[in-house]
């Protein structure tokens, strides 16, 4: 409304200041202008008095039949560019107070007031969503953060209350059996945190140009023994010359590597084999950790990636926290990269391709 009212107050004062030129300054300027032109013997015959209210006269006739209509429509087109404007206000005042007491599913229409409100619709609508994204994968998180801490937690209570009613004695396989559950969650509640991190860019990169066989080396070697200890082939290929040095963090990629590895590892039978290859690029250079082991299923292929996801029940198997390929995308992504999973089905292997840009 304070803008309608600006704008009708703007209106008014410009035809104020036209009536004030027309009446006060136009019969003098155009007694003026008959002179100049020599005209100023049939002003005197006419004369001045005569002419100038002639002049008036014939001015605010001319302003009033073509400036009243003028204002009239002035103040119509801001009537309904006021309501126009203030239903897609309401619209959106209405929505945002949906999204505020936790209903992300609004979707605002495009007002078609100009590419700007539809700009302003469409990131409310990207927002909501995103915001619904976030509270899913918030209620999903804890869901499954509560179902991670049972198990362990249950152990231990079982373990504690056995030691009490005396059926279970204190002894270092009691103590052993504790301390292992503690941690379990000790390495859940330290991925968890670094995972968070990871994905809300927190993570500390300590980026230097790194020749990606040592890195691949190093991970490897971490893993030579326990490989040697399954009849499990560790292999290395590359495609092209050597990869040059890419800028990284030595320390995450590893990381990154190692969880790959562990993963291949614990999915790969006696027997096994398990490629790393390597490609460059001029844009970047792919490492590509490929087994032959139990492979993923075309449904579960999209979900690797997510928090505590486990295609079936044999892949609950193993010390991890179930956290360890969505903590390894979220550091390849804090790199500028990316991390994805191939498989061509169950039994058949699966590959992991991290991607690094070289910028």
């Amino acid at each position: 409304m304070r803008l309608i009212l600006a704008q009708v107050a703007v209106l008014a004062m410009g035809l104020a200041l036209v009536l004030w030129a027309v009446v006060g300054l136009g019969p003098s300027m155009f007694h003026d202008v008959l002179v100049a032109n020599h005209h100023a013997h049939e002003a005197e015959m006419v004369g001045q008095v005569h002419m100038q209210e002639a002049f008036r006269t014939v001015s605010l006739s001319g302003l009033l039949i073509g400036g009243l209509p003028a204002l009239g429509i002035a103040v119509g087109l801001s009537l309904y560019l006021y309501r126009t404007i203030g239903r897609s206000l309401t619209r959106f005042s209405t929505a945002a107070r949906q999204v505020a007491s936790g209903d992300y599913r609004v979707q605002l229409g495009p007002p078609r007031l100009g590419p700007e409100f539809d700009a302003l619709a469409s990131s409310f609508n990207d927002m909501a969503a995103r915001l619904e994204a976030v509270d899913s994968t918030r209620r999903q998180m804890l869901a499954d953060l509560a179902h991670e801490m049972r198990t362990p937690l249950a152990s231990i209570k079982v373990h504690v209350e056995g030691v009490e009613d005396g059926v279970v004695d204190f002894d270092q396989e009691t103590t052993g059996v504790l301390y292992s559950q503690i941690g379990r969650l000790e390495r859940l509640a330290g991925d968890i945190r670094q995972l968070t991190r990871a994905e809300e860019g927190l993570v500390d990169l300590r980026l230097a140009r790194q020749h990606p066989a040592t890195v691949i080396a190093e991970a490897l070697a971490a893993v030579q023994q326990q490989a040697a200890a399954r009849d499990i082939t560790l292999a290395t290929e590359s495609s092209g010359p050597v990869p040059e040095p890419v800028p990284m963090d030595r320390g995450r990629i590893g990381q990154v590597l190692a969880n790959l590895l562990a993963n291949a590892l614990r999915h790969t039978p006696v027997g096994g084999t398990i490629t790393v290859h390597t490609h460059d690029a001029p844009e970047a250079v792919t490492i590509a950790v490929t087994d032959t082991g139990e492979g993923i299923a075309p449904e579960d292929l999209p979900h690797v990636f997510n928090r505590f996801y486990r295609a079936r029940t044999g892949r609950e198997a193993g010390p991890g926290s179930g956290l360890g390929l969505a903590i390894s995308r979220a550091l390849v992504q804090a790199h500028g990269g990316t991390l994805q999973a191939h498989s061509p089905g169950p039994g058949q292997g699966s590959s992991f391709t991290l991607q690094l840009p070289r910028t």
